[in-house]
């Protein structure tokens, strides 16, 4: 009796652990945004909070140079980024980059928004959008020829899940899109009919 006991305790609580451990869920709409400071690849300080005050903020948070997904978002962006400039929206994106992982996607998609680079996800954990890659992930990656820890360097093996915020002048957020699927991605004209 007390083994059947003990093996429906376990039983029970493996999945209380696994979802404990497992993706996070971003923040709400609603959600005060967290403050946070980088330099882009212009060579510019960004403070979300100096940002926010002068125009809506749309964070995009993607997971690299790599990722075939991000990258056509960020392009997209690229292309109707006049669309957002004539309606006073800054554009903030967000990754782990290494430093010459970043000048790869600033070549890839030629933005003129800024990029930064999250030194150990700190903005990402801040949004609660931060993951471990598990050991089986990462060598799929590797399979592949993706080297998350020589990209993200000095990063550990941490992604944040890909998402899309646009924070307001109160610095809330007024708008969320967020799936843990990566290849799941927001069309643009919905992130520009926001405004």
């Amino acid at each position: 009796m007390r083994t059947l006991l003990n093996f429906l305790l376990i039983f029970l609580m493996v999945p209380a652990q696994l979802s404990a451990q497992g993706l996070p869920e971003g923040l709400f709409i609603g959600a005060r945004a967290p403050d946070f400071r980088g330099i882009d690849q212009f060579g510019r300080t960004i403070h979300l909070r100096e940002q926010a005050k002068k125009n809506p903020v749309v964070l995009v948070f993607y997971r690299g140079n790599w990722c075939p997904h991000c990258m056509r978002l960020l392009t997209r962006i690229q292309d109707s980024f006049p669309f957002f400039t004539q309606k006073s929206v800054s554009i903030i994106a967000i990754s782990p980059e290494s430093e010459e992982s970043l000048a790869k996607t600033m070549e890839k998609t030629k933005a003129g928004f800024s990029l930064l680079r999250d030194t150990g996800l700190f903005i990402a954990k801040k949004y609660d959008l931060a993951y471990v890659v598990s050991e089986n992930q990462l060598t799929r990656y590797r399979n592949g020829g993706i080297d998350l820890n020589k990209i993200n360097a000095p990063n550990p093996p941490l992604l944040s899940v890909p998402t899309v915020f646009i924070i307001g002048k109160d610095y809330t957020i007024t708008y969320r899109f967020f799936d843990p699927e990566h290849k799941k991605r927001i069309n643009v004209n919905d992130i520009l009919t926001q405004f």
